[in-house]
């Protein structure tokens, strides 16, 4: 995959989780766990680890990469038995899993599918460039048209964040897909077979196949074995269920004690055949998926899974033999899943150990090791895209800070300084002197204590050689920049992000650029965000003189010419103009009662019929352009259906225009009988006000004057008798072009082209 397309997927992943910022997340809401697998799959979340997405998108973005081959089976296998376990999922909850490759699996992944779909796991499969299709759609739940989406490279994946979103939270809101159970079949002469399953350290569940024959009841007698292998008089018990049932879950067992189970099959009139079988109980649940999760100079974080089942609490402790003189100890509550280990030396290697407490005692301990981070300095400071007034400082992450202190200053000025989070790696110094040498440093923060420094010397430009940096053609999305040519430039490196007012709503980035080209358009921007633009000119390997500007992007907007072209006493027809940027519409409409309903169409699609209304029923109807994952303001307009009157009110007849002008149309229809006149409306079909005229009964024929050159209309005709009014009938009609007669203009040298 490579680290570069391993980031892509990673804000692929960030997409997904942030999907879910308003739902509630952890032990009472929605659970997130990441898995990473090549040659051997390993958790890197957990589903318990975190109780916030702020945490959690923290996480996905720490997330190392490793390479290897891809053996997809083994990583199904694993979750099956980690993370999808019945003991780390909870009843009654729906299990989702996400798979997202770009490679064909290199082991079987068909037995493992299936026992994930068997346990009521929904399976969505991801797949991008060389990842096999068959494959995937095989693992997918059904139908995989559903589950199932690819993409043809890495940078694609964006284009379907939306879709699998909206699929993944769906599936969330639906009932968990049902377990699916295999039953015993076959029947003999019995009781027979006895088979102990569902062992754990309390309790073990035993089967076996019914005895035939009108069996009244069975008698199951548990017997406890003592460590030296002897039967235990005395501490025997007895159960008795009904002969109907071939099944016992039998509890309130000893934790690794071996027990002899009895079944024998009981008669209105006799007592059958007896069967035996031994079994041993679990020792008490180790505690699983311990690990450091965190790692600091003094401190380590350590986290594991919590059980579904109840216990007392933890004991985490470091043998003395990492500690001379001195054991760590510290009791945690059973509803605890991490612990921070403070006190801790620099640079140092720790074992820890941690067991769980039990009503029934302690389990036994498991171990991991963890060193503490080093107190070093950032490796390298870079001094970059410099100007008359701001020098980029960039620097590499030191791992485990909390935090870095930039500071500044000339030989003639103060020293200023700035804290930054954890988070940054670069940081644009404004307000500086031109002409002027600067020392600029840097040392990371690890809590309360500061490491070393590091520092670097760097002149700001006496003067700057760009004059002119214009943004234009600006969009929600989009704008073009320009800029002035710079003599002797062999390029020029533009960089966008937003200020800080709207920092977070877009990531900076920068592109190189030829020295021919002097202007570029900026994609992917996000709406009615405000951006700082800088152009560096750079002349071969030294970067010169450079200028900045801002510009804001358009908000996003309403859909344009919304409007009724015609409807009837249960439909409405509606029509609307294209809007720039829209990846589709969502149609909303409900009746003044409550109610209401909608309908997403592609960005292609510019009407929508709306059936299944009431008849005499006034309807809002609202539609908003969708950009990706946002929609824009609404527009709206009210429409009532006709009333079921209507119906009984013929309409008019083979209506249609039978004369064309630049500035008219002549319209004809058949005479309708028992009518009292006609009412004719028109106005332009791209918007514009309605104009109505009511003509006699006897009228076949009429002309629309006054109209607009080259120009679609949209007509209704409908009959009247009284005040009631018939169901129109609307067609559309477009006047001519005006043609301009040339005097003069000798026939030999005319040509006209079609």
């Amino acid at each position: 995959m490579g680290e570069a397309n391993f980031q892509t997927v990673k804000e692929f992943l960030n997409g997904i989780i942030t999907s879910f910022k308003k739902v509630p997340v952890g032990k009472d809401g929605i659970r997130f766990g990441v898995t990473l697998y090549s040659d051997h799959p390993r958790t890197e979340i957990a589903l318990t680890d975190y109780g916030t997405i702020e945490e959690v998108l923290v996480a996905i973005r720490d997330l190392p990469f490793q390479g290897g081959n891809t053996k997809t089976g083994a990583a199904l296998s694993f979750l099956e038995h980690s993370e999808l376990s019945s003991t780390m999922t909870r009843q009654n909850t729906p299990k989702i899993m996400v798979l997202v490759t770009d490679g064909k699996s290199a082991d079987s992944v068909e037995e493992p599918a299936t026992r994930l779909h068997d346990r009521g796991v929904t399976v969505f499969t991801v797949g991008i460039k060389n990842a096999d299709k068959n494959e995937l759609k095989n693992i997918a739940s059904d139908p995989f048209e559903e589950h199932y989406l690819f993409v043809e490279d890495f940078e694609l994946l964006s284009t379907i964040l939306a879709k699998v979103s909206r699929r993944l939270c769906f599936t969330a809101s639906e009932p968990p897909r049902p377990v699916r159970t295999t039953l015993l079949a076959e029947k003999i002469i019995g009781p027979r077979d006895l088979v102990i399953s569902e062992l754990s350290y309390s309790s073990m569940r035993l089967s076996w196949t019914p005895a035939t024959g009108g069996v009244m009841s069975y008698r199951v007698v548990i017997s406890p074995y003592s460590s030296a292998g002897r039967l235990m008089p005395g501490e025997e018990r007895q159960i008795v269920i009904d002969g109907n049932d071939h099944t016992i879950l039998v509890t309130n067992l000893k934790p690794s004690t071996e027990y002899s189970l009895t079944v024998v099959a009981v008669y209105a009139d006799a007592i059958g055949d007896l069967a035996t079988v031994n079994g041993k109980t679990n020792a008490l649940p180790r505690v699983i998926n311990f690990r450091v999760i965190e790692k600091g100079l003094f401190n380590l974080k350590v986290a594991w899974t919590l059980p579904l089942r109840p216990l007392v609490g933890y004991k985490i402790y470091i043998p003395r033999i990492n500690r001379p003189g001195l054991a760590y100890e510290q009791n945690i509550k059973g509803d605890v899943s991490f612990h921070v280990i403070d006190n801790l030396e620099e640079d140092q290697v720790y074992t820890i150990s941690i067991y769980a407490v039990y009503p029934e005692g302690p389990s036994d301990p498991v171990s991991t090791t963890g060193r503490t981070l080093k107190l070093t300095a950032v490796r390298k400071l870079f001094l970059e895209n410099i100007t008359t007034d701001t020098i980029q400082a960039k620097w590499l992450p030191v791992k485990g800070a909390s935090g870095y202190r930039l500071t500044w200053g000339s030989s003639e000025g103060d020293l200023q300084n700035v804290n930054l989070g954890e988070a940054y790696q670069f940081y644009m110094i404004r307000g500086l002197q031109a002409g002027t040498e600067y020392t600029v440093t840097i040392n990371p923060i690890f809590g309360n204590v500061e490491g070393p420094v590091v520092s670097g010397k760097i002149m700001t430009l006496a003067t700057s050689s760009v004059h002119i940096l214009r943004a234009s053609s600006i969009t929600t999305s989009s704008a073009t920049i320009t800029w002035n040519t710079v003599q002797g430039a062999t390029g020029y490196r533009l960089a966008w992000g937003p200020t800080p007012e709207f920092i977070g709503s877009d990531r900076p980035r920068q592109v190189a650029l030829n020295s021919s080209t002097t202007s570029y358009q900026l994609k992917n921007l996000v709406s009615n965000t405000e951006y700082v633009l800088s152009l560096y000119v750079v002349f071969g390997s030294a970067v010169g003189p450079g200028m900045t500007a801002t510009m804001k992007t358009s908000p996003l907007s309403h859909v344009s010419n919304f409007r009724v072209t015609t409807y009837t006493n249960t439909s409405v027809s509606v029509v609307w103009g294209a809007t720039v940027g829209a990846t589709e519409y969502k149609i909303t409409w409900s009746p003044t009662s409550g109610g209401t309903q909608t309908q997403y169409v592609d960005r292609s699609t510019l009407s929508y019929h709306i059936g299944h209304l009431n008849p005499g029923t006034r309807y809002t109807i609202s539609i908003n352009a969708v950009y990706r994952n946002s929609e824009g303001p609404a527009a709206s307009l009210s429409q009532k259906t006709a009333s079921p009157d209507s119906e009984q009110v013929q309409s008019v007849k083979e209506l249609k225009v039978i004369e064309t002008g630049s500035n008219s149309l002549k319209l004809s229809w058949k005479k309708m009988p028992g009518i009292s006149g006609y009412r004719i409306s028109w106005a332009l079909l791209r918007g514009g006000p309605e104009r109505t005229r009511i003509v006699p009964a006897d009228a076949t024929l009429h002309v629309l004057n006054g109209l607009l050159e080259s120009s679609t209309y949209t007509i209704r005709v409908s009959t009247m008798v009284g005040s009631r009014q018939g169901m129109p009938v609307v067609i559309s009609a477009q006047t001519l072009f005006r043609l301009f007669l040339v005097q003069g203009f000798p026939a030999a040298h005319t040509r006209f082209t079609t």
